[in-house]
């Protein structure tokens, strides 16, 4: 399961590592501090449409730029993604839910099982190097991984308020200096439930767009009264965009293949479907002549989306294009709404990132990255030695003041 050469490499790296006393960031940074909010499902055009005074700022005050998904562009594989630098194929969440057959089990979302995860999270990078981290829901943070967890985490709560999250970030960096926490990731779910109920077209989505930009100024209203507020980098960031669908275009497998064909069908964007033995090429050839879906066999995606390489994504990928949702069911609810999961190069699908604070430049807007450069860009500031990861150096730097 997943012993490709990075996987190989990575752990040769980390038993080197092992084998250093004493490692800790360099003294010029060892004084910093890095926080990293989340907000789900926030698409890049966003705040052009809405009014989000503190992100606007936030952009002036430092580098703005799109933010690109893995494929999927869903949730816990992007969330993941952002912790450990990683393509899904390669730390191993291939989608929200899917089928490990060599554990025999199936990963959900919120799965506590470590044996699903691969790559290092940040936060376990900076513990190792004697940086102390803490999490406020940052998916993968719950899990003690063999290579540990942050110091200070929660397990997920969707009942606590927003305000009240903030609250606690706040408290963290009031902590003594022996305890504080040098690396804070915290989470917000919206947008993107709201997104998804009404569609990221619909007014209640923008409402909620300002609901979460202004929990967003009360908690900077909060953080500048801090007494090591300028030593502290600010990065906000989403997972991904959302997209409307519609109940028209939408598709349901079942009016084209028996579903008892199947071992595991985990329906949505995309679809992956896991046939029973010999089955697979007669699927294929149905699953192609269904409207507003790309089909492929796992050898068959195109090299730009990084994935299939992995033994968990299934013989059969069914991509819905833009506007479309799949299920696999009989007697279907038909509705409209929003989804993400899509094409990750698609512009509905992309997810901000706002950086700002002491080490970033000023007023400048990038073109699109790849949101794994996040796990490079946090050990830059942290000044600590990343684990092996699929960020991009060059791009990590145009970000920073000379």
């Amino acid at each position: 399961m997943m012993f490709d050469i990075k996987r190989i490499s990575y752990f040769v790296w980390f038993f080197c590592c092992l084998l250093v006393v004493g490692c800790r960031p360099s003294d010029a940074l060892s004084d910093r501090y890095v926080v990293v909010l989340s907000m789900d499902g926030f698409r890049s055009d966003y705040p052009l449409r809405a009014h989000t005074p503190t992100l606007d700022s936030l952009g002036k005050a430092g580098v703005q730029a799109a933010f690109r998904p893995c494929y999927p562009s869903v949730t816990f594989p992007n969330h993941y993604s952002m912790a450990t630098g990683l393509h899904p194929d390669h730390h191993g969440i291939v989608n929200n839910s899917f089928y490990d057959a060599e554990l025999d089990s199936v990963y959900t979302m919120r799965c506590a099982d470590p044996r699903f995860f691969g790559g290092e999270p940040i936060w376990n990078t900076a513990e190792r190097q004697g940086v102390r981290t803490a999490s406020f829901y940052w998916v993968g943070s719950e899990i003690a991984l063999p290579s540990g967890q942050p110091s200070t985490w929660k397990k997920f709560d969707s009942s606590v308020p927003f305000k009240d999250r903030a609250d606690s970030v706040i408290a963290w960096l009031q902590r003594p200096e022996a305890t504080r926490p040098h690396l804070i990731m915290w989470y917000l779910e919206e947008p993107d439930h709201t997104g998804h109920v009404c569609s990221p077209d619909s007014s209640a989505t923008l409402r909620m767009v300002e609901q979460v930009d202004s929990v967003l100024g009360y908690f900077f209203a909060k953080a500048r009264t801090l007494a090591i507020f300028d030593k502290i980098d600010f990065l906000v960031v989403s997972d991904h965009g959302m997209a409307t669908y519609t109940a028209a275009q939408s598709v349901n497998l079942a009016e084209y293949l028996p579903r008892d064909s199947f071992h595991h069908v985990f329906e949505g964007v995309p679809t992956l479907l896991y046939p029973k033995a010999g089955y697979a090429d007669k699927a294929y050839e149905l699953l192609k002549k269904v409207p507003n879906v790309t089909v492929w066999r796992k050898n068959e995606i195109p090299e730009k989306y990084v994935y299939g390489k992995n033994p968990r994504v299934p013989e059969l990928v069914v991509a819905p294009h833009i506007g479309t949702y799949v299920v696999f069911r009989d007697n279907p609810k038909a509705y409209n709404g929003g989804a993400h999961g899509y094409d990750n190069f698609a512009p509905e699908m992309e997810a901000i990132f706002y950086a700002a604070g002491p080490s970033f430049k000023q007023g400048v807007k990038l073109p699109a990255m790849a949101n794994v450069n996040l796990y490079l860009i946090i050990a830059r500031l942290l000044g600590i030695e990343p684990a092996p990861n699929d960020g991009d150096s060059a791009t990590v730097e145009a970000l920073f003041r000379p």
